[in-house]
C-alpha cells in the first residue's frame, strides 16, 4: 500500500486553484479560509455556494478543485462529488465521522493557505 502524501496534495491542489484563478482570488480564498478556520468544513462550502458577482466564478472553480483533492483519499476515490450532490455528500460522509471530518478541515486549510500565498504572489 503507497503513503499519501497530503502535504504533497494540497500544494498540487493549492497550485490548480492559482492557474484557474483571476482577479480577486487572494481575497475569495482569504474569506474562505477564514469561514473553513472559525465555522467548519459544511459552512466553508455554504460559503462558496453563497458567492455572486464577480465572486461566482472563482468559487465553482474552487469547489471543484476541493471536491477533486477529497476524490484524492482513499476512502472517496470512487465517489461521484458535484455541486448538485455536494451538500448531501458532505453531511452524509464527512460530516458523519469525526476523524474523516478533522482531516478533511487540515487538507483543506492547507491547501487554501497555499492558495492564498500563491495568489498572492502572481499578483491575483
Amino acid at each position: 500500500m503507497t503513503q499519501l502524501n497530503l502535504d504533497q496534495l494540497a500544494a498540487q491542489y493549492a497550485q490548480k486553484i492559482v492557474q484557474d484563478g483571476q482577479d480577486g482570488l487572494e481575497n475569495l480564498i482569504t474569506k474562505t479560509l477564514g469561514v473553513l478556520q472559525e465555522q467548519g468544513v459544511y459552512a466553508c462550502l455554504l460559503f462558496l455556494f453563497s458567492r455572486t458577482g464577480n465572486e461566482k466564478n472563482l468559487a465553482e472553480t474552487t469547489r471543484s478543485h476541493l471536491y477533486n483533492l477529497l476524490k484524492e483519499l482513499p476512502v472517496f476515490q470512487k465517489s461521484t462529488l458535484n455541486d448538485q450532490n455536494a451538500l448531501k455528500f458532505f453531511s452524509d460522509s464527512v460530516c458523519n465521522d469525526l476523524d474523516t471530518l478533522l482531516l478533511v478541515k487540515e487538507l483543506y486549510e492547507q491547501t487554501l493557505i497555499y492558495a492564498r500565498y500563491g495568489a498572492k504572489a502572481v499578483g491575483q
